[in-house]
């Protein structure tokens, strides 16, 4: 007997029904998931950056990385230079 992750209710297992009893168990459980959760100091910190301008993508990234993972090591962008000429490689 295995207990159903939705509801709760105990039910036979089979190889269909692992986690819920029912399918109907099983949609309900993936229609009511829950995001991971965000502090509401860091959505507001997320708002006030949008609002600002910022003059490469890779500087926006580093700072939502700082809001959201304030203990991570920032990301280290190897973007060719401006002047580079674009190498595209063959396909053959």
């Amino acid at each position: 007997m295995g207990i159903c992750s939705y509801c709760g209710c105990e039910f036979p297992k089979t190889r269909a029904t692992r986690k819920y009893c029912t399918s109907r168990c099983k949609t309900n459980a993936c229609l009511t998931r829950k995001p991971s959760r965000i502090r509401a100091a860091d959505v507001q910190a997320i708002y006030a950056l949008l609002q600002d301008d910022f003059d490469s993508a890779d500087e926006l990234m580093g700072r939502l990385r700082s809001i959201l993972l304030p203990g991570s090591e920032p990301v280290v962008s190897s973007a060719p230079p401006a002047d580079a000429a674009a190498f595209i490689p063959r396909l053959d």
